[in-house]
Order: C-alpha cells, then structure tokens, then sequence
C-alpha cells in the first residue's frame, strides 16, 4: 500500500511523511540504544503486531533511516540499528518526549501503563555532549519500578544497555516512574528528589558525585529550553 502524504514542500510535512505514522517514533526510540534483533523490537513494541512492525521496519529502512547488519559472533543474528539520518532523528525526537512528559503525563497513569528505565535513559544519554563526559570510565544501574537499565560510560560517549549485567556498576540509583516523571517534566529537580528520598542511591561517592553533577546540569539544561518563551 502506497505511503500517504501531505504534498507540501515544507520540512515538517516531509518529516511527517516518514514519522508520523503510529508506532514509528517508537520504533526509532527502541533502537536508540543500539541495534536490535526483530524479535527484541517486537518484545519491547508490545501491541504492535508483528505484520505492521515489518511494514515499519521496511518503510523506514527505505527512508534512510534504519539499516540492518549482522551482529558480532556468537550471536550471529540480523539486527536493525538507525543510520546516520536515524541518530539524527533520535535527537530531534528528545524535546518532543521532554514536551510530552511536561504537559501529558500524571501520576496516574504512571500506575496503569507499562514503563522501562531505558526509555527515560535513551533521551538523556543521547542529549549528553562528548566534552561532559571526556575521561570517564564508569557502569550506573538504574533501578526504576520494575525495570533496570545500564549507563556505560567510556571514549566520550554514553551507552544504555536494558535489563541486568554480569559486571558490577560502579554506582546504583533507585526510584519510581511518578519521580523519573516528574524530574524530566520539570516538577521535580533531582537534589529535591534525593533529599525527599524518592531517589536512593548507593556505590562509589565520586562516582555517585559525578552522576548527581551529569544528571542535575543536564537535565536543567534539556527542562530549561521548554521555559524559552
């Protein structure tokens, strides 16, 4: 079936050609922590079927926006990862989830639908510059609900890694979705939420000094351009 679109020579109708469909835009936020195989997309995509995440994966990989590679051995499997246009995509996605997360979500429905750390973890390390992170070698797990995902930090840049590591982290942060919410829709700072105890942390203390110092400027940072009038 034909794609449709708005026939408008504009950016934003164009992009809309490629994003706007449902289910896309998640799609690209899955693989923005790195490749994945089919059936990974389909587990984290629940609801989506598996004919429509074809159809998505396909479209998108005509796009320019997901290529697909073999993973290193001993997994051997076909992956989809996003290309250079998708990684573009991913940090253009970042204000958009900051806008949702301001204005649409409540404490609520923290309760009744499904949330993983990774989600959360994928917006703030891609928003991350490399000088910030410039001679740091260190693993933080994040402990939110019921979820757990890994911040490895090295040569400059921050990976996320969904669900629990044979290695140790070199510090741990515990919380809930209603307080990951409320941080990253700007009711919330992070110090307030570590004084309050909806923040629990354990590990090294400059590890733990340098997570606090990342999480707090960079997050004031992202929270501060929806204040811009």
């Amino acid at each position: 079936m034909a794609r449709r679109s708005y026939d408008q020579y504009c950016g934003l109708a164009h992009a809309l050609d490629v994003v706007g469909e449902r289910w896309t835009l998640l799609l690209v936020r899955e693989l923005m922590s790195g490749p994945k195989r089919y059936s990974d997309l389909e587990a984290a995509l629940g609801g989506i079927g598996t004919s429509l995440l074809a159809n998505r994966i396909k479209q998108l990989q005509a796009d320019g926006v997901v290529g697909r590679r073999l993973l290193d051995p001993p997994v051997n499997a076909v992956a989809y990862e996003l290309t250079t246009a998708g990684r573009e995509l991913g940090r253009a996605v970042v204000p958009l989830a900051l806008w949702g997360a301001r204005h649409f979500l409540t404490e609520e429905q923290a309760a009744q639908e499904e949330f993983r750390a990774e989600w959360a973890l994928v917006f703030f390390a891609d928003s991350l510059e490399p000088a910030a992170l410039r001679g740091l070698a260190v693993d933080y797990d994040f402990h939110i609900a019921d979820s757990i995902a890994r911040m490895h930090i090295a040569d400059g840049r921050a990976e996320i890694i969904s669900g629990t590591n044979e290695s140790a982290p070199d510090a741990v942060l515990r919380s809930d979705a209603v307080t990951v919410g409320a941080i990253v829709g700007g009711r919330l700072t992070v110090l307030d939420a570590v004084a309050q105890g909806r923040i629990g942390l354990e590990g090294d203390p400059g590890a733990l000094e340098t997570l606090l110092t990342l999480l707090q400027t960079q997050i004031e940072s992202l929270v501060g351009q929806g204040d811009t009038p």
